[in-house]
């Protein structure tokens, strides 16, 4: 008779346990995003006139800014690790700076495909087949000196 009740509180310490939390949900991402790097290369503030960013409200909803326009948009996250912005609009500034318009260009096509997500240490990591974003939380994020 003891077995089976010392049995039956080892199983029941057992289910107390709670199993690891894996990846990361939505709420996670919920916040202002920096845009530090493209394909693993540090991105300059002297390339654009204010910080290029993400930002994801409670409804996901997504807006920012791509180095020239605004845009703005719905956020989608699938599989827990795939994320895109749909219903994408943007602002219609011509970009005069080539190098800058180059960014805005990944920028935009890359938010707009499904991308392979990672949140590891404060670094968001949007990655499609073409590019590899890398973002920092805003409060975080040191421009660089000069």
């Amino acid at each position: 008779m003891k077995k089976w009740f010392l049995f039956a509180v080892l199983l029941s310490l057992l289910g107390c346990d709670q199993p690891p939390k894996a990846g990361f949900t939505a709420k996670d991402l919920q916040q202002d995003w920096v845009l530090t790097k493209i394909d693993g290369r540090d991105l300059s503030q002297a390339e654009s006139r204010s910080p290029i960013g993400l930002s994801l409200d409670s409804q996901f909803k997504a807006t920012g800014f791509s180095g020239c326009n605004q845009f703005m948009g719905l956020a989608e996250l699938k599989n827990g690790n795939q994320f895109r912005i749909t219903a994408f609009v943007s602002t219609k500034m011509a970009c005069i700076q080539n190098e800058i318009a180059t960014i805005e260009s990944v920028v935009v096509s890359s938010l707009q495909q499904w991308n392979t997500t990672a949140l590891e240490s404060n670094t968001l990591t949007l990655t499609t087949e073409q590019h590899v974003l890398t973002f920092v939380p805003e409060e975080l994020h040191m421009p660089p000196a000069g």
